[in-house]
C-alpha cells in the first residue's frame, strides 16, 4: 500500500524549522520564499567556497528572476552540484526545467521556449487543454486533486494535468548538507486549494548528491481539509535528443502492457519500446499505458537508452507509491515538440472519473498524507547504460503480457 501519514502538520513545521539559517547555527541554509512572512528574494547566489564546504568537488546555487516576453517575474534556481546542472522553477511548482551532465542534455525542445509565467496561462483555453500553452520542461507534475484528460466531473470542470504546474511555492529554501554524504537540498510547498474545491498540499523536496550526475524527488501530498479528498499525481519527464533519435529504446521490466487508446495500439504493438526518428506532419502521438515488475519492497526501475547505447536516463521508484507507469511517444517533427515523456504516476492518464472507476485514485482522510520518492540518474557511459539493463533484467522475473486492445474500452 502506498505511504501514508497522518501527522502532516508537524512534518511541515519541522521543514520550515530545520530550513531556517537561523535555527541551523551555520550559513548553511537559505529561505528563498516565505509567502507567510511576505518574504521573496530576486536574486542570490552561493557556492561551496561561500558555505565552507571542504574538499570535493566545487558546486554553486544561484536564485535569478527573469525579465522579457511570457517569463517576466520567473524565478528560476541554477544548479550546478560538480557533475550535474538543473534548473528548478519556484514559480512554477516546483518544476525542473531542464539537466545537463557533460554532454548528456535531460529536457527536450519545445515550441514553447520560455518559462511561462502562471498569470499568462488559462488552464480552460481549448477545451481544458491550457497546459500545454506552458509546457517545455523536463520534469514537469501533473495533479494534485487530478492529471490526465480534461473532463467535467459532477460540478467540477477539470483540465489536462491539474494545476500543479502552474502554482507558485509559498515556501523555498536551500540546504547544504556535509554528512552523511555531502548533498543540496531544495524544499519547495505548493498550495493547491481553493473554495468548493480541493484543499492540498505538496511538499516537495529535491535533492542531488554534490558530484554526482543524480537527482531525487521526495514529495509529499497533505489533504489539508477536514474531509476525505481524492488526489493524483504524475511525473511527466521529457527527453528529446541526444537520447531520443531513431534506435533509441524504452528499457523497463514489464509486467503489462497495453495502447491507452486506438490510434496507439494500430501498428499491432510492434516495436511499441523502440523510436523511429522525427516524422513527417500529421504524426499523431502514441502513449502506453504500464505495468512494472519490481522487488520483494516494490522497487523498480526504467531507462530509456540513447540509440547507440553510449547515454540514457535512469528512473528508479517503488510500485506501491506510483503503480502506473505512462509511456507518450510524440515522435513528431524536430519543431513541433519532438519529445517522449517517461510518466510514473498513481495511475494513467485517463480522466479521472475513468480512473476512479478503475480503482487508481487515492482517497486521504483529513490531514493524511502520500508520499512518493523518484530518482533519476544520467548515465553517461556505455558501461552504465549496461549496468542498469542487467539490473532491470534481473527485476524482469516473468514474461510480460503484451495487450493489443487499450485497458478502457472507447
Amino acid at each position: 500500500m502506498p505511504k501514508h501519514s497522518s501527522v502532516a502538520a508537524g512534518c511541515i513545521a519541522a521543514v520550515f524549522l530545520f530550513s531556517d539559517p537561523a535555527s541551523a547555527g551555520d550559513q548553511t541554509s537559505k529561505i528563498l520564499i516565505d509567502a507567510a512572512k511576505n518574504l521573496s528574494v530576486a536574486n542570490w547566489k552561493t557556492g561551496a567556497a561561500q558555505w565552507g564546504a571542504r574538499g570535493g568537488p566545487a558546486w554553486s546555487v544561484q536564485l535569478r528572476t527573469l525579465h522579457g516576453g511570457r517569463q517576466e517575474g520567473v524565478q528560476v534556481i541554477e544548479v550546478d552540484n560538480g557533475a550535474m546542472s538543473f534548473t528548478i522553477v519556484p514559480t512554477r511548482g516546483f518544476e525542473v526545467w531542464k539537466a545537463q551532465a557533460g554532454k548528456l542534455r535531460l529536457g527536450w525542445d519545445s515550441p514553447v521556449t520560455e518559462i511561462v509565467h502562471p498569470s499568462l496561462i488559462h488552464l480552460e483555453d481549448n477545451a481544458g487543454h491550457g497546459w500545454t500553452n506552458g509546457f517545455g520542461g523536463w520534469m514537469v507534475r501533473g495533479g494534485l486533486a487530478s492529471f490526465g484528460d480534461p473532463v467535467m466531473d459532477g460540478a467540477q470542470q477539470l483540465t489536462l494535468h491539474g494545476h500543479v504546474d502552474y502554482i507558485p511555492a509559498s515556501f523555498v529554501s536551500v540546504h547544504y548538507e556535509a554528512a552523511p554524504v555531502p548533498r543540496l537540498v531544495f524544499r519547495g510547498v505548493m498550495n493547491d486549494a481553493q473554495v468548493f474545491g480541493p484543499q492540498l498540499r505538496l511538499t516537495s523536496e529535491i535533492s542531488t548528491p554534490i558530484g554526482k550526475a543524480e537527482i531525487a524527488f521526495d514529495d509529499t501530498i497533505t489533504n489539508t481539509s477536514d474531509a476525505p479528498q481524492e488526489m493524483e499525481a504524475l511525473y511527466h519527464t521529457n527527453f528529446g535528443p541526444p537520447l531520443l533519435g531513431a534506435g533509441a529504446e524504452f528499457v523497463a521490466p514489464i509486467a503489462r502492457v497495453a495502447p491507452m487508446n486506438a490510434i496507439s495500439g494500430a501498428g499491432g504493438m510492434e516495436g511499441w519500446n523502440r523510436y523511429s526518428g522525427p516524422h513527417a506532419p500529421g504524426y499523431a502521438a502514441q502513449v502506453f499505458t504500464l505495468k512494472l515488475q519490481a522487488d520483494a519492497r516494490g522497487e523498480t526501475e526504467a531507462m530509456l537508452k540513447s540509440p547507440d547505447g553510449s547515454m540514457g536516463a535512469l528512473m528508479k521508484f517503488n510500485v506501491h507509491e506510483l503503480p502506473a507507469m505512462s509511456l507518450w511517444k510524440n515522435e513528431a517533427p524536430a519543431r513541433t515538440g519532438y519529445v517522449t515523456g517517461l510518466e510514473p504516476g498513481t495511475g494513467y492518464p485517463y480522466s479521472r472519473i475513468i480512473e476512479r472507476a478503475a480503482g487508481r485514485v487515492p482517497l486521504l482522510k483529513a490531514d493524511e498524507s502520500y508520499h512518493i520518492h523518484l530518482a533519476i540518474s544520467a548515465l553517461t557511459s556505455r558501461a552504465e547504460v549496461e549496468a542498469a539493463a542487467a539490473a532491470i533484467g534481473k527485476l524482469a522475473a516473468a514474461e510480460p503480457v503484451i495487450q493489443k486492445t487499450p485497458l478502457v474500452a472507447p
